[in-house]
């Protein structure tokens, strides 16, 4: 995407959103970077910043300055409710649900990529957790995806974090997924063995 340009908005897109109208006028860039720009300032129409919901009338002229810049990812403590199954002092185990980020990552505004994680839960819950994992992710010792409900261990302190990371290398530790599937099968169960380059990653996909 070019750090200065400028775009001719023709008769013909009066009514679109400026936001869905520059996402068509620049290739490769989505519409959730396009968001970004405009929330940074970074998109003028006729020499003034613009909203994402703002109307064409067709006639304008829209100036894009510089690149999507998300501000760096955080973590914040925040009073989210947690199903933990057990803790001790060096470790806990949290039944994570579906639609909950484990950490901070991606999104196109800053609230939908910094907040309702795990760890924001956790930051708020617990008074101390293992710094091993950096400071986005405090006592992570493996994860799960945003969409996949269960359980995940929380280390306590870095002394848990090291002997649950060498348990998981080791794969004295496993992960087993539960998933409903649709369709004709040939048989009626069976397991697809799951490895990856990361060992936390190891796991059984029953069927």
């Amino acid at each position: 995407m070019p750090q200065n340009a400028t775009y001719p908005v023709s008769p013909e897109s009066a009514g679109q959103r400026l936001d869905a109208w520059l996402a068509a006028q620049l290739d490769g860039v989505s519409r959730s970077r396009v968001q970004l720009l405009l929330s940074q300032g970074s998109v003028v129409v006729d020499g003034k910043p613009a909203k994402a919901s703002l109307k064409l009338r067709g006639g304008e002229v829209v100036e894009v300055h510089g690149e999507p810049t998300p501000a760096p990812l955080r973590a914040m403590p925040e009073a989210i409710p947690l199903d933990i199954i057990y803790e001790d002092d060096d470790l806990s185990v949290v039944n994570k649900p579906a639609g909950m980020m484990v950490h901070a990552g991606s999104g196109a505004t800053e609230d939908a990529r910094n907040r309702g994680t795990l760890v924001n839960a956790l930051l708020h819950h617990y008074r101390q957790l293992s710094s091993t994992g950096g400071e986005l992710r405090p006592g992570i010792v493996h994860r799960l995806d945003k969409q996949t409900s269960g359980l995940i261990i929380i280390a306590r302190n870095d002394a848990g974090h090291l002997k649950l990371a060498e348990m998981f290398s080791r794969r004295q530790m496993r992960k087993t997924y539960i998933a409903l599937v649709h369709g004709d099968l040939k048989q009626e169960a069976g397991t697809i063995k799951v490895i990856t380059v990361n060992p936390s990653a190891y796991g059984d996909l029953a069927l």
